[in-house]
């Protein structure tokens, strides 16, 4: 999906408007951040945010939240023509070490001590580019909790028609060796009202997965935008 030949012959004029679909909402794709700015106040399962001032907003993710990691973060954002530039930061807190100790010892005797330590920082950046319908980028994310790991990834969004997005992503979780992420699926991008629904490929070795479930797993998000 990359468009080789329009990066040679240059965009024009028409091919550096941005998509309409990701001018706003949570600046999520599927699994990576989107290189878009957040404009406006946004309500979304992935990414809450709350707009600041030139280009900044403060962020948090609902699901780490109710999954007991309260989170919060900082993102700054530039469109710079048809070019996209992303820098976050964010930071966990994981608070249900106990909850989670308790489920995992009760349904696995054999296990004798089970302490999760979740907490930590996470960094992240994002360089894309719009061409007519397509918006092409790439992400470098770090982040460190009980150890650290670097991803990669490559993503591209094609503008079908209407508020309708398609996406694919492919990269690699680097941690002792690299596993392969991949993730495809559509994006709906309305005025106020956003959704995400796709699945993502998850390194076989994942323990969720030793047991010879499928390595694939549901990818999901809502979102409300306040205008």
């Amino acid at each position: 999906m990359c468009p080789l030949l329009l990066l040679l012959l240059g965009p024009g004029e028409g091919l550096a408007q941005p998509l309409g679909a990701f001018q706003s909402g949570n600046a999520r794709l599927l699994t990576t951040d989107a290189a878009s700015v957040i404009e406006h106040p946004v309500l979304g399962l992935q990414r809450s945010a709350i707009p600041v001032a030139a280009g900044f907003a403060v962020d948090t993710s609902l699901y780490a939240d109710l999954l007991l990691a309260p989170n919060v973060g900082l993102r700054w954002a530039k469109a710079l023509g048809s070019q996209r530039l992303v820098l976050g930061a964010r930071y966990t807190h994981f608070v249900g070490a106990s909850v989670y100790s308790a489920v995992v010892e009760a349904q696995e005797p054999a296990v004798q001590r089970f302490e999760p330590t979740l907490s930590g920082p996470t960094l992240y950046g994002a360089y894309g580019l719009t061409l007519g319908p397509l918006l092409v980028q790439g992400e470098a994310r770090f982040a460190y909790f009980e150890t650290s790991y670097l991803s990669l990834t490559g993503a591209a969004a094609l503008h079908l028609s209407g508020p309708w997005v398609l996406i694919a992503e492919v990269g690699a979780r680097i941690k002792g060796g690299s596993a392969l992420r991949a993730a495809a699926g559509v994006r709906y991008g309305g005025e106020r009202f956003g959704m995400a629904l796709g699945a993502a490929y998850v390194d076989l070795s994942d323990p969720v997965f030793a047991n010879g479930g499928l390595p694939v797993s549901p990818v999901l998000d809502f979102s409300w935008t306040f205008r």
